[in-house]
């Protein structure tokens, strides 16, 4: 059973899931982000779909959260508007007052990804940082045309992002309406039953974040400050560059590692292939330098 943990940053409180070591405690906490539009839940989907009890298993700490401004970590109206760096702070503030000793590793799903990297970039948090879906290397066929003169023209996007965003999703907050099809495994699961629980954890996202992380080179100041060990996850039926590509933006990181799930789509635990990618993560992560 998951502990809440709270605390209040910037005059806000967020909150946070724990999901203690059941077995063979290794001192190391997996923080966890999940990809926009979905809730923390993602990282507990189901019976045998759920990455924060496998890993726990192992003998993690596993941290679910929500991103701050949504879902449990919801903000008041009049609070001035969380662009992507800011949302990092806050998230790298809470982290801070939960963990103490003992190695620490970000992982994140899709946008939730682009998230560990900013608080990486400006913080350091991590020892090591695991992008499930997630990279560099934006989504350029999601850009219009007036998006697409923005790519890697990081001050230019850093100026205009909330204008942007705001023209693009229509406000502050945007939401796929509906949740996966179930036509498709792109962005859906396993089972019908999978694809129900990817829709009732469905939630808003934060429009800017979300653009940010569409953008090739938005955010390129901190994906070239990092300098920890990667490691890469993608599903053959996933979103973004090609796999392969992933690691080349990262020109400092001290090392990578890369899988490819077989039969899986963009959410990588509502498939079969979570045994396989928790297996090789707890691997690599076991044998980090």
């Amino acid at each position: 059973m998951a502990e809440k943990l709270t605390t209040h940053v910037e005059g806000l409180e967020l909150q946070a899931s724990l999901f203690r070591p059941t077995a063979n405690n290794k001192n190391v906490t997996l923080f966890c982000l999940p990809g926009g539009g979905l809730t923390k839940d993602y990282f507990d989907l189901a019976e045998d779909f759920s990455f924060a009890r496998r890993m726990s298993a192992k003998g993690y700490a596993v941290i679910t959260m929500d991103h701050p401004s949504v879902a449990t970590n919801s903000i008041p109206e009049d609070h001035s508007y969380l662009t992507p760096r800011i949302a990092a702070d806050y998230l790298s503030k809470a982290l801070n007052a939960w963990t103490g000793d003992g190695l620490i590793i970000g992982v994140g799903h899709s946008m939730g990804g682009m998230m560990i990297m900013l608080m990486q970039g400006n913080h350091a948090p991590f020892s090591a940082l695991g992008l499930f879906g997630s990279n560099a290397g934006g989504l350029d066929w999601g850009l219009s045309d007036e998006e697409k003169p923005y790519i890697n023209k990081e001050a230019k996007f850093e100026q205009d992002i909330k204008q942007l965003s705001f023209l693009k999703f229509g406000g502050p907050y945007t939401q796929v309406s509906g949740g996966p099809s179930g036509t498709s495994i792109l962005f859906g699961g396993g089972t019908p039953e999978l694809n129900q629980r990817l829709r009732d954890i469905s939630c808003e996202m934060n429009s800017t974040s979300a653009l940010m992380s569409m953008v090739r080179g938005s955010f390129k100041t901190e994906v070239e400050a990092i300098d920890v060990p990667m490691f890469f996850a993608f599903g053959d039926h996933d979103i973004g560059i090609p796999p392969e590509e992933a690691p080349k933006d990262f020109i400092n990181a001290k090392s990578s590692e890369l899988i490819n799930l077989e039969n899986t789509g963009h959410n990588h635990f509502a498939f079969t292939s979570i045994e396989t990618l928790c297996a090789k993560f707890d691997y690599w992560a076991s044998n980090l330098d």
